[in-house]
């Protein structure tokens, strides 16, 4: 890849377009209905992919990537495999070679519909948060596998479902939950998802304090904002559609602002964007903390359609880069493949997606 090809590139998407697409087809297409989409490559993908611009990375959904002893871990989800799967990797343009680290069993809780698997280092051992069901969505929970010792390729047990209901104490009626995330702020450690409130299909983000051994969540859960604020979180961008509010993800600046970003709108749709939260208070457990900003952090362009879910890393360079998964084309569907571009922050340390490839020295 070299810094030419890519100037190219992203000087043909320099100007972002908005988009403000109605394809009335929500009703038709179930908000979660992904066990159809083709995470794993076929020979079709992977012909298109050598049309594609130098910042796509494969095909798949909801990636996610950190870095561990100077080696990157990529996961995603794997609908097809109904596995939990690890790429290893020296560079951050290229997931590399990938091995298995969990096979979920031919049936029960957590058998089907693997959905946006993390791995998060905790006290020296890894963390992977995964949703899984039984193959029907409205049983869709949140699993914890924690490694037996620091390599990443160590033997996993299973732990969980995570409680993600309103009864903490007696842990009943656990709540849809989907996306979860996990970070650290001020010695406390919690986690955050995308959960319906009751048994209606309506997602919120949620957050509660989390502790490990084993792992559980240990507070009330708490939704931190409305889905719907603005219409452009909206599953259509209209009034008598629903809010819709997934993916989250932490992105904490160079001087030390805490944002956290979300997928909103359709998945399924063009439409489908990121939003941006900033916390503004001591307490992440309080809504009163976040802070929502009126205009989508990231959006569509006349290339890519539909991005959503990725994940912040700081690549070698010190530049930041958030890796996405975003759609070629404006159909409806999951034909979704992954992508990446850095993040710049102004003098106050605001984020913005740079619609240029070269790092900035």
């Amino acid at each position: 890849m070299t810094s030419n090809r890519l100037r190219l590139i992203f000087a043909l998407t320099a100007g972002v377009v908005s988009l403000a697409l109605n394809f009335g087809l929500g009703a038709a297409i179930g908000a979660h209905d992904r066990s159809a989409c083709a995470d794993e490559p076929d020979a079709q993908a992977a012909k298109e992919s050598e049309a594609l611009p130098p910042n796509y990375l494969r095909p798949g959904a909801d990636p996610w990537v950190i870095e561990f002893r100077g080696k990157y871990y990529w996961s995603q989800s794997n609908n097809a495999t109904r596995e939990i799967r690890l790429w290893e990797s020296d560079s951050l343009d290229e997931p590399g070679k990938v091995r298995p680290i969990w096979q979920a069993p031919p049936r029960g809780p957590y058998s089907r519909e693997l959905w946006a698997p993390e791995i998060h280092f905790i006290d020296g051992k890894f963390y992977v948060f995964f949703a899984a069901d039984n193959g029907r969505n409205e049983r869709h929970l949140t699993y914890v596998l924690v490694s037996e010792n620091d390599d990443p390729y160590s033997e996993y047990r299973l732990e969980g479902p995570l409680y993600t209901g309103d009864d903490i104490e007696g842990k009943t009626q656990n709540r849809w939950a989907i996306d979860c995330t996990f970070f650290e702020w001020k010695g406390r450690r919690y986690v955050i998802w995308s959960g319906w409130e009751d048994d209606k299909d309506v997602q919120y983000l949620y957050i509660a304090e989390f502790a490990t051994n084993p792992p559980r969540t240990i507070s009330a859960r708490v939704k931190i904002c409305d889905n719907a604020d603005y219409l452009w979180e909206r599953v259509e961008e209209r009034l008598g559609t629903r809010g819709l509010n997934e993916g989250p993800e932490i992105l904490t600046t160079p001087n030390g602002r805490v944002f956290l970003s979300y997928s909103c709108g359709a998945s399924w749709l063009p439409t489908y964007k990121i939003g941006l939260l900033e916390l503004v208070g001591d307490d992440p457990t309080s809504p009163e903390s976040w802070k929502k900003y009126p205009t989508p952090f990231f959006q569509s362009d006349q290339f890519q359609f539909g991005v959503g879910h990725g994940s912040f890393i700081k690549d070698r360079d010190g530049e930041t880069r958030y890796v996405y998964h975003a759609k070629t084309d404006r159909a409806a569907g999951w034909n979704r493949k992954v992508f990446w571009r850095y993040v710049d922050f102004d003098e106050k340390g605001f984020p913005s997606v740079r619609y240029a490839a070269a790092p900035r020295h």
